[in-house]
């Protein structure tokens, strides 16, 4: 048995390059405004009530028509 086929990898071994400065970068806490939150969840539950407020008016409408029709 050859000690070649052992020789082949190299030793040397390569520690690669970071910049320490972005990962800290990512630990910074954002702030958060409340009010804008609040807003923004207010303005989806309006959107979502008229949202299903249309789909139930449609489906009433279209019951009395059939049955406007049907009679």
């Amino acid at each position: 048995m050859s000690t070649e086929s052992l020789n082949r990898t190299s030793n040397d071994i390569e520690t690669p390059n970071i910049n320490i400065d972005v990962l800290n970068q990512n630990k910074r806490s954002k702030k958060i405004c409340i009010h804008t939150l609040n807003k923004r969840l207010i303005s989806s539950k309006k959107k979502e009530k008229f949202k299903n407020l249309v789909i139930v008016s449609s489906v009433l409408l279209s019951v009395g028509v059939m049955s406007f029709i049907i009679t």
